[in-house]
């Protein structure tokens, strides 16, 4: 299609909550960097388990996004013209959740262009991607806040005040008190086995005390992101103190769990840290594991034995997980 002018794209940049601090210069830049995609009426965008790194603004047409359940495809979102969807992808290192299909015919404004990748334009220009990326940090943080609000919207209001009260600042998880108050009833529904896994990375310190507390702040982000994208729908992700994550996993027993401790490894590991600390710098950890109801009927004691558990791995070397047999 032909050359979109740098204007028009800036005035559609300008409707994106991710580059709402930019000044018109930096906006130019990112609209260099970015692309006008046309779309016919039933094309498919992306697709579930694709690779993502775009932003998407649509400037007209329909979006529609759908999720595979079983035999059924289920619409999950719409967007129209003026609106913009795929920030958690920006992230990167990730595969989609869902599905982007034209409604219509349909034109979207694609950032980064083809040839460049988010974490290109990162380095690229230093000093504005610090400003984008805390930007996008807070947004998903405030949709992970803002998704487990939902939890509580059909109880009392003092269990929702509660919830809130169990809430990190920081990365919008649940926190170590939710674990110790609300997850034995969790526990109790699920009464035939449930596992409980304590994360901790090995070199969080390091990194925290060489490249400062602000990029420090921002792998925490970053790695409560990639633990909830590593765990299923029904698994609980938390904050459990400091450095350290745990993640509550309903209905599963222990060797379920140490793959599912695996996956999130593994997912921590392909981290893209480089946006933080201008580095190649990976992250590895140590897990351990317990399971309901053999190693605790409580979870106060699923999480001091999974604990203890995770500084033998760490005692080990790091970079391992023991499971409680």
């Amino acid at each position: 299609m032909p050359q979109t002018p740098v204007p028009e794209k800036i005035g559609l940049l300008r409707k994106v909550e991710l580059f709402s601090t930019l000044g018109d210069n930096e906006l130019e830049i990112v609209a260099f960097h970015s692309q006008m995609v046309p779309y016919r009426k039933g094309s498919l965008i992306f697709t579930e388990d694709s690779p993502g790194n775009e932003l998407y603004v649509i400037r007209e047409g329909e979006v529609l996004i759908t999720r595979r359940r079983g035999d059924d495809d289920i619409d999950i979102a719409q967007f129209i013209a003026g609106e913009s969807f795929g920030e958690w992808d920006l992230i990167g290192n990730m595969e989609r959740s869902a599905t982007a299909v034209a409604v219509k015919e349909t034109v979207l404004l694609v950032f980064p262009r083809e040839g460049m990748t988010f974490t290109m334009f990162l380095q690229k220009y230093p000093k504005m991607s610090a400003r984008i990326l805390h930007k996008l940090l807070a947004i998903i943080a405030a949709r992970i806040r803002s998704t487990q609000r939902l939890i509580s919207e059909k109880t009392p209001w003092a269990r929702n005040l509660r919830k809130q009260m169990h809430t990190d600042k920081l990365t919008g998880l649940f926190n170590k008190n939710y674990l110790l108050d609300e997850s034995d009833a969790l526990l109790s529904r699920h009464g035939s086995n449930a596992s409980l896994l304590i994360i901790k990375p090995d070199n969080f310190k390091e990194i925290n005390d060489w490249f400062g507390h602000e990029a420090g702040d921002t792998i925490l982000v970053l790695i409560s992101i990639f633990i909830q994208s590593a765990l299923r729908a029904s698994d609980i992700a938390i904050r459990y103190d400091g450095d350290e994550f745990a993640a509550l996993l309903p209905d599963a027993g222990r060797e379920e769990a140490i793959t599912i401790a695996r996956d999130l490894g593994a997912a921590l590991y392909g981290m893209d840290l480089r946006a933080a600390t201008g580095s190649d710098q990976k992250i590895t950890v140590s897990i351990g594991i317990a399971s309901f109801p053999e190693h605790g009927a409580d979870t106060g004691t699923l999480a001091q034995n999974a604990r203890e558990t995770m500084y033998r791995a760490r005692d080990k070397g790091g970079n391992r997980i023991i499971a409680i047999h």
